[in-house]
């Protein structure tokens, strides 16, 4: 059993980015009461699910568009979306790290070389996922004590998703799609056996040390991953499937999502809603609903914004982005108010946001080769 086809939007993958926003709220929120502390490790799981979906969404470019224009497209993310740094981090600056939005666009960049150019079966990109994996180890060793400038933090840990070992989810992503789903099914279980069997020999799995990737957090990486796409790639879904439109619409504008859930989750911990509302502190689970409530009504209220013909036409002018670009940098150098830089760097986030598909349209060509997906 195969995805949709590849012709069109495969909505399974929009489904597995709207389960990762999901995630995203939970493990954002970090409720430190009713118990709730727990939650936060399992659904920080999220970047598996976005990580994985950006790898295939790499491959399928690699057949659809010339490298120019992607890898334009993938800088242009990469510089962007320091903007979320600097939301989440007011000191990013101080110490350049790559967070999840320039981590998707590396991954996703390697993908997209790989696959337009070497094509390889499925079976190397596991390889290649157990090699992104196991370099961390080796670099970690070979500069073990010292700290390398442009290789500690963006490369290997210490760091937010330096390269390795955070790689081996887009390689291992597109293993899952392109292979039979009872091979999905295996590598869950396998993996799972394989945590059981080290859990029992007292091995130190550490499976909460998701910063420094321990063994444990890969194998449970790894059992989510295989086990969602074996899990999704069960259900037969219609082009527009009925009943999940909240996850499809999440994960059709992720980025967005990104931009907006989290300044509401800050402001809602800033006021300590829970104290003013004392239904959310008996039920801390409705701190997570109204955050995802708040979030959708605010996403379909900007979603507007895009269909202002003036603000299109501006925003596929390439000099714009330029702009953006200097902005997103200019704001945290020369604005020493926190306050403004925060609010500033939104503001500069959702405009990103809303108008990167414009972006991407600029820069990319379609392809001339007429290959097929494999």
């Amino acid at each position: 059993m195969t995805f949709a086809p590849r012709t069109s939007r495969d909505v399974t993958l929009d489904i597995l980015k709207g389960i990762g926003c999901l995630f995203m709220i939970v493990a954002h929120s970090s409720l430190n009461f009713g118990g709730y502390e727990r939650f936060k490790f399992w659904y920080g799981l999220a970047p598996v699910l976005f990580f994985s979906a950006a790898g295939v969404t790499a491959a399928l470019q690699a057949q659809k568009y010339k490298p120019r224009g992607v890898l334009l497209t993938y800088a242009f993310l990469l510089l962007l979306g320091y903007s979320f740094n600097r939301i989440t981090d007011p000191g990013f600056l101080k110490e350049i790290e790559f967070d999840i939005i320039q981590m998707i666009a590396v991954g996703s960049s390697i993908i997209y070389l790989v696959e337009r150019y070497a094509r390889p079966p499925a079976w190397i990109y596991f390889l290649l996922g157990l090699l992104a994996f196991g370099m961390k180890f080796l670099l970690q060793a070979l500069f073990s004590g010292f700290a390398v400038v442009g290789l500690t933090n963006l490369i290997f840990p210490p760091g937010i998703f330096p390269i390795f070992p955070w790689l081996f989810l887009f390689f291992f992503g597109l293993f899952a799609y392109r292979n039979n789903n009872s091979i999905n099914l295996a590598a869950a279980l396998g993996f799972g056996l394989l945590f059981l069997v080290l859990q029992q020999t007292n091995f130190p799995l550490d499976i909460e040390n998701k910063w420094d990737m321990s063994i444990g957090y890969f194998l449970v990486s790894c059992i989510l991953l295989f086990g969602t796409f074996y899990l999704l790639r069960l259900i037969p879904f219609p082009p527009h499937p009925r009943g999940l439109g909240l996850l499809t619409f999440l994960g059709q504008n992720s980025l967005l999502f990104l931009y907006v859930h989290f300044p509401i989750i800050l402001y809602f911990k800033e006021i300590h809603i829970q104290n003013i509302y004392v239904v959310i502190f008996e039920h801390p689970y409705l701190f997570w609903v109204l955050t995802l409530a708040l979030t959708v009504i605010v996403m379909v209220i900007l979603l507007w914004l895009p269909r202002s013909k003036a603000l299109t036409a501006l925003f596929s002018q390439l000099p714009v982005w330029l702009v953006l670009v200097f902005l997103v940098f200019a704001v945290g150098i020369y604005i020493r108010n926190r306050f403004f830089t925060y609010y500033i760097e939104i503001g500069l986030g959702l405009l990103i946001a809303l108008f990167y598909p414009r972006l991407a349209n600029l820069l990319k060509q379609r392809s001339s080769q007429n290959t097929s997906p494999s």
